[in-house]
């Protein structure tokens, strides 16, 4: 082998090996880039569970946890799962809400609160929204008496399902 072949072979070894690497290098970056939006645009997608889906429905009563407190210490627990869909609350997009009853509601949603109003009384009822998506309602709500020298705490956390 002449020098000459040597160096055409040389030279041919050295502009493959840099064309190889570069054309590996330019796939492997745009199978990185690939990679990137393929995860970026699934990890965008919302979970169903996690979707709002809005109040606005008829939400049944499936369950609920009353406790109370006096002086801070639990005095009474009753918990409940309905046996039926018989009881309900149905959430109307003009903001008024009926239950199974006929009470007549006004309702307002500002962040995680629920004020509900009646219409017949006006008297007004605050709740905690804590969990709602497209098939489940969870509100908690709480109220604080005084009775003679014991704070009597009542708090009752209700579940409903579409």
């Amino acid at each position: 082998m002449g020098i000459v072949s040597h160096i055409l072979n040389l030279l041919f070894y050295t502009n493959f090996k840099t064309y190889l690497n570069k054309t590996i290098m330019k796939n492997f970056t745009l199978l990185i880039l690939l990679l990137i939006t393929t995860v970026s645009i699934t990890g965008c997608k919302k979970d169903k569970d996690e979707d709002s889906g809005g109040i606005v429905g008829k939400w049944y009563l499936y369950s609920y946890i009353n406790i109370v407190y006096t002086n801070g210490k639990v005095t009474d627990q009753t918990s409940q799962t309905a046996p039926d869909r018989s009881n309900y609350i149905e959430f109307k997009s003009n903001g008024t809400a009926a239950d199974n009853e006929g009470d007549q509601f006004s309702y307002k949603i500002n962040g995680t609160q629920l004020i509900l109003k009646d219409l017949e009384d006006g008297e007004e009822e605050l709740y905690e929204i804590k969990k709602i998506n497209n098939t489940e309602l969870v509100i908690f709500n709480e109220l604080v008496q005084q009775a003679g020298s014991d704070q009597i705490k009542y708090t009752t956390e209700t579940t409903f399902k579409k």
